[in-house]
């Protein structure tokens, strides 16, 4: 497989995510996804939300996640992850494209000094056995809590609410 691409959605590529989006969300129509990622990348403040992008060259996009800093009353700053979507015709680029963006997930958390991660993943795809995503998600440190997995990036028992 060709090398992955992680970076953020330029509002001009939102209609270009739907697709990939639509295998997720079957009932989700274009403009109600066009309604909700426009939220996320012209947002009043960048660095608390966004939308990264699993990009192969040239310009197909495999995957894709959102994502809003938040203040959780136990870890503190969290980065919440949401829509966690990967995608490939075949099992093991789907493998690459699922490795690539829960890497970009904990590399993002790191840099916006968060204390926790959050993925929200919808039930269907976090109580799939053996779907992969799932597998590695729990591998890295991260705990199924409901449809929620948590990975706390530092030893804390309760964080300080600001």
């Amino acid at each position: 497989m060709k090398a992955l691409t992680i970076k953020p959605l330029d509002r001009a590529r939102i209609t270009q995510c739907f697709p990939l989006v639509h295998l997720t969300a079957p009932s989700l129509t274009a403009e109600a996804w066009y309604d909700f990622a426009i939220h996320h990348v012209a947002p009043v403040d960048p660095r608390e939300t966004g939308i990264l992008v699993a990009e192969q060259h040239p310009g197909c996009i495999l995957g894709l996640l959102t994502y809003l800093i938040d203040h959780d009353a136990v870890h503190g700053r969290t980065l919440l992850v949401k829509n966690l979507i990967a995608h490939d015709y075949f099992t093991s680029g789907r493998r690459n494209v699922e490795l690539s963006l829960i890497g970009a997930i904990e590399d993002l958390a790191v840099a916006e000094g968060c204390h926790a991660i959050h993925v929200n993943m919808p039930l269907r795809e976090a109580g799939m056995p053996g779907n992969g995503m799932t597998e590695e998600l729990e591998a890295r440190g991260h705990i199924l809590a409901g449809v929620s997995f948590c990975k706390s990036l530092r030893n804390m028992p309760l964080a300080r609410v600001r």
